[in-house]
């Protein structure tokens, strides 16, 4: 088996009611990229990446279709299953740059997975649980609207919430005491700043705070910010953006700067390299969240499958992007039910991306 093309497509994915987090940033349309890799022998990949705007990891939707150009010509004629060599070989050509392999290795996982008839879970240590828990995000805003997507979400069967802050500290401060007011027993909260805070505001908000019980998450910029207030804050800690390579997540294990971990497969540059560094975590005790950045229906299929192959007591959570989206690419995605993550056993991602949504392609490699 060859790959013969690789097609590349671009979608808007308007967010429904828009997306507010740290730092006064909000994101009413997601830009994203569908990867579609064909073979000889008629086998068909699909991989997707979307960061959350320029301004949130160093990353850019532009980016991801360039890059893909400049590798295109180093890979068409390799055996898309031989995944290693793969990227072995999109590591040799372009350095750096996680985010723009990601959808490729994906696509590969896909076709490995349709042509050995097996899910992609499967090629990820095989299924471990029968779903997964979810937490549902809770847009930055006016606490008082906080706390009642806290409640919405609880109807629906949530039962662990992100709560996005990073502005003002006193204005958080408000707003997660706002979310935990009424939390029931077995709820758990999450706190994002999604590195919005300087140090000294991390420690205040922190200090403000100790009395309730919450996950600390990615409070600021800067991995040695982030690693003092861990040292200095009472609550159990979160590293998100600060782990964007197995070898960072191999370095905060060294320095015990985390509780928890945040493996996203875009920034980790795949489904490959997120197995590794889930891997680490799971081997050294650290519970995750397993998710990725941002995307529609074939981000959630493969986030869903690295999710439903990590052991049962190393996952905190997982997520369904799609269900933030006004726009549907693809059939076939995992599914939420009662606040978990529900992944088919379909061999590949087992998805089926809608052509007339993704519309006509803005590149094609042969």
């Amino acid at each position: 088996m060859k790959l013969s093309r690789i097609t590349v497509y671009q979608i808007d994915l308007p967010i429904a009611g828009g997306y507010s987090f740290a730092k006064g940033k909000v994101v009413t349309t997601a830009d994203t990229t569908v990867v579609r890799l064909d073979t000889d022998d008629g086998i068909t990949g699909w991989g997707e990446a979307c960061p959350l705007g320029p301004f949130y990891l160093p990353s850019y939707a532009q980016g991801i279709r360039t890059g893909v150009g400049v590798l295109a010509p180093h890979l068409i004629g390799l055996d898309p299953r031989q995944i290693g060599a793969l990227n072995t070989r999109m590591d040799r050509e372009l350095r750096g740059h996680a985010y723009v392999k990601s959808a490729i290795d994906v696509a590969a996982h896909d076709i490995l997975g349709k042509s050995a008839g097996l899910p992609v879970h499967a090629l990820l240590g095989g299924r471990q649980m029968d779903a997964v828990p979810m937490y549902w995000s809770i847009s930055q805003g006016d606490p008082d609207d906080m706390r009642r997507q806290v409640d919405g979400a609880r109807q629906v069967g949530y039962r662990q919430f992100q709560l996005k802050v990073g502005g003002v500290p006193a204005d958080d401060i408000e707003r997660i005491r706002a979310g935990l007011d009424g939390a029931r027993p077995g709820e758990i909260f999450l706190c994002d700043a999604n590195t919005g805070w300087r140090r000294d505001e991390a420690l205040s908000v922190a200090r403000a705070t100790a009395d309730l019980d919450y996950i600390f998450e990615q409070p600021c910029d800067l991995y040695s910010d982030n690693l003092s207030v861990r040292r200095r804050a009472p609550h159990t800690f979160k590293l998100d953006e600060s782990l964007q390579s197995p070898q960072d997540v191999s370095q905060a294990l060294h320095d015990d700067a985390l509780d928890i971990g945040c493996i996203k497969i875009t920034k980790m540059g795949g489904l490959s390299k997120s197995r590794f560094a889930r891997d680490l975590c799971a081997a050294n005790g650290i519970a995750m969240t397993v998710e990725d950045v941002w995307g529609a229906e074939i981000v959630t299929a493969a986030l869903g499958h690295l999710a439903i192959s990590t052991p049962p007591d190393a996952i905190l959570n997982t997520t369904d992007l799609h269900n933030y989206n006004d726009v549907h690419i693809a059939t076939g995605a995992p599914q939420a039910r009662d606040g978990k993550l529900l992944v088919s056993d379909a061999p590949g991602l087992g998805i089926e991306p809608d052509l007339e949504v993704l519309g006509k392609p803005v590149a094609v490699h042969e």
